[in-house]
């Protein structure tokens, strides 16, 4: 199961952006602590995020390794590790009467059975007016990025990468390498990066048919594949000395196996009564397209972070996210950083909350909360606390809340129901940068 955090984007366009970053940066720069000396240095980091409800617990531990050889040529190596466990939700709504599932690994449907057979996976019930969840799921990742950039010609760098992370169930790997050029003594600067991504799906059990009866679990033991390529276009701007803005133009183009192999959507009658589940289908591309304008603005030893992202895709989900964070300091060296962050997006012209009888069975469809239309809000402080040689330590505590647009239904027999749960999340973050 791929880990995912409400908070995060997919690995492409973080590590396209990661790329803009480093190339998009002028001399002149909104710092609130100095940055490190060129030489040596370590980014060390562990998150721990837990969702409500007995759902997805993520701790994850994070090392970049950075080294400044002059001349603006710099490495970075950055390896991560993830560990997942909890309930995640698999798309089927609460029902009036208990409901049977059987684990992912099974191949058979014999909800009745002991599941000593690995062929017919463990059957588990969900008890009346629950969120049906995979329970009890774990998943441990490990990923590995490198980073190289460096000057190229006069008033020009360049920056390369390459990613890689591994699952029981899912491989990934990508590519990414951006070109920028400063103008009017670097006030100004313009990039181009590029990126691809490669994945493997190894789903357990197999990957279900999309589209197919549940019951039936029509698998296949073939492995799948996806390819993600993007580009993104960035310009950066110094407006005052202590004012810097950014503006990034991405799009990403995504085909192949595009389904999560574990979600399902229920399927009712005119009444509401269950009728039965049936796997997820989704399309088979997928393109993407986004603008982003950030702002920096120093006051003193203060700084303003604001930021506006757009985002629309050809499955018909449109974004707005908002966010706002300030760095204001408490003594010499140490700071608070309130951060708010506001996010909206409209569901996918396939997302349904569940399929009645007249829903044809062979077109697109997903009940994933993450592909419907739901608003979703972030509040966080962080203590900041600045050691000698520009090193830092800090905690940042966070609560995530995602509330979806639709959550019941009109339907006699789901009256009542909370069909589509709000989802609150706390997060605690502490990071440690020192140099030598």
């Amino acid at each position: 199961m791929q880990l995912k955090n409400p908070q995060c984007g997919p690995g492409l366009r973080a590590g396209l952006i990661a790329a803009s970053c480093a190339l998009l940066s002028p001399a002149t720069r909104a710092q609130a602590l100095p940055e490190p000396e060129a030489g040596n240095q370590v980014d060390a980091g562990l998150l721990y995020y837990q969702e409500d409800k007995g759902r997805v617990r993520s701790v994850d531990a994070i090392v970049k390794l950075s080294r400044d050889f002059g001349d603006e040529r710099a490495l970075s190596i950055t390896a991560a590790v993830d560990s997942l466990s909890g309930g995640s939700p698999i798309g089927a709504i609460a029902s009036r009467s208990v409901q049977t599932f059987v684990s992912p690994s099974a191949r058979s449907w014999n909800p009745g059975g002991g599941g000593d057979d690995d062929d017919e996976g463990r059957p588990y019930q969900v008890a009346p007016g629950n969120q049906p969840l995979v329970q009890d799921f774990h998943d441990l990742r490990g990923a590995l990025d490198v980073n190289w950039s460096q000057p190229l010609g006069v008033g020009n760098k360049l920056a390369a990468g390459a990613h890689f992370s591994y699952e029981y169930d899912f491989l990934s790997a990508s590519v990414n390498s951006a070109l920028s050029r400063d103008f009017f003594s670097k006030n100004t600067t313009v990039g181009l990066g590029v990126s691809a991504e490669f994945d493997q799906i190894k789903a357990v059990g197999g990957t279900p048919v999309p589209g197919s009866d549940y019951s039936q679990l029509a698998k296949t033991r073939g492995n799948e594949t996806k390819q993600v390529y993007g580009a993104q276009l960035g310009l950066t701007q110094v407006l005052a000395r202590n004012w810097i803005t950014q503006l990034n133009l991405s799009v990403d183009k995504g085909s192949g196996y595009l389904n999560d192999p574990y979600k399902i959507l229920s399927r009712v009658d005119a009444s509401g009564a269950l009728l039965g589940y049936q796997f997820e289908s989704r399309p088979d591309n997928h393109a993407r397209r986004s603008v982003y304008l950030g702002n920096k603005v120093a006051f003193g030893r203060s700084v303003l972070d604001v930021s506006l992202r757009l985002g629309n895709d050809d499955w018909g989900i449109d974004s707005q996210t908002v966010e706002a964070r300030y760095r204001f300091p408490l003594g010499a060296r140490t700071y608070l950083e309130p951060q708010l962050r506001w996010y909206r997006q409209g569901a996918a012209d396939f997302y349904r909350l569940y399929l009645t009888g007249s829903d044809p069975s062979d077109s697109h469809m997903s009940a994933d909360p993450r592909l419907g239309a739901f608003t979703a809000k972030t509040v966080g402080l962080k203590l900041g606390v600045g050691l000698s040689g520009g090193s830092e330590i800090g905690v940042r505590l966070s609560g995530y809340e995602q509330t979806p647009k639709v959550r019941s239904s009109t339907l006699a027999g789901l009256e009542g129901l909370d069909l589509n749960p709000r989802l609150r999340a706390a997060m605690l973050q502490v990071d440690w940068r020192f140099a030598y």
